[in-house]
């Protein structure tokens, strides 16, 4: 190699470096946004379970079916806290980054489970279930916030905050009481629930590159893919959480499941966990898309001729 191409070579690593640097974070007002999401939707979420199926004197079978009915909100709305915690926590308080991310989603786990013990404590054995499954989702979602580019997190979460709101916006459409989205297993066989979380997954795809690339950050194809793709992953993980939940809650609430309850709850998980892949694969999709064709390239420096 000739010293004009090792010229030319250090020129374009320079460039690259200055088109990507390492420093970008997350910024404050999107942190703020995201933990006050967090903090509020767990709050309505935990206070509409109560709401929906607490009774005075102890939960009946139907309120242990409407229980387990419900169970997959607060679930992925804890899943999500905790990766908020996780990202949020390293910026409030100084240290080692990953311990603080699980300091973060420890606490709130905690504290969710906590609320939801104290808010059942009249059945003891459910309260505990309940408490056990918020905590659980809160660590299981705060890994998601392990990464160290936090600024890819933060666009992933952003996107999540947008699947949240669509969920909550069509549960309020399908019907007032009803307080699990995109879980309607009869839903299945219209066109309307098999592409609503097609369209979703896109939507959360194209947040989370528009986030990056407001940022600037200088994310590559796979922080774009992994933005993408944590929506429909906190979707996955929460389904999977919320299988094992309603399987431990209904052994310890119920002496015996009708075959229609049964039913009822394997088609809809075969729901959660089609639509959630969809969504996933959507999303993860669309950002490496919109990587590849709306991103400007860099110019490549043309090989110096040999003398």
């Amino acid at each position: 190699m000739t010293e004009t191409q090792e010229a030319q070579a250090q020129e374009h690593q320079t460039e690259q470096r200055a088109a990507a640097p390492p420093g970008v974070r997350p910024g404050r007002v999107a942190l703020w946004v995201l933990g006050a999401a967090a903090v509020l939707s767990l709050a309505g979420v935990v206070f509409s379970l109560y709401q929906l199926t607490g009774m005075a004197d102890g939960l009946d079978d139907t309120g242990v079916m409407l229980l387990a009915n419900s169970l997959f909100s607060p679930i992925i709305v804890t899943a999500f806290a905790g990766a908020v915690a996780g990202v949020v926590t390293p910026r409030l308080l100084k240290g080692p980054q990953r311990a603080l991310t699980a300091l973060g989603f420890t606490v709130i786990g905690l504290a969710a489970a906590i609320v939801a013990y104290a808010s059942f404590a009249v059945d003891a054995s459910i309260a505990l279930v309940l408490a056990l499954v918020l905590l659980g989702s809160a660590v299981i979602g705060g890994l998601f916030a392990l990464p160290r580019r936090s600024v890819t997190v933060v666009a992933g979460l952003s996107a999540t905050l947008l699947l949240l709101a669509l969920m909550f916006a069509r549960g309020l459409f399908e019907s007032a009481t009803s307080v699990s989205l995109f879980s309607d297993p009869l839903d299945q066989y219209g066109a309307l629930g098999r592409t609503l979380p097609f369209i979703a997954g896109l939507a959360c795809g194209i947040c989370a590159f528009l986030y990056l690339r407001k940022k600037k950050a200088g994310v590559k194809l796979l922080g774009h893919l992994l933005a993408g793709a944590i929506p429909g992953g906190i979707w996955l993980v929460s389904t999977v959480i919320a299988q094992i939940g309603v399987e431990v809650l209904l052994r310890v609430g119920l002496d015996e499941v009708s075959p229609l309850d049964s039913a009822f709850l394997a088609l809809s998980f075969q729901w959660q966990y089609n639509g959630s892949m969809t969504a996933m694969f959507a999303g993860a999709f669309c950002a490496v898309l919109a990587f590849g064709l709306l991103l400007p390239k860099t110019a490549k420096p043309k090989a110096a001729k040999r003398s």
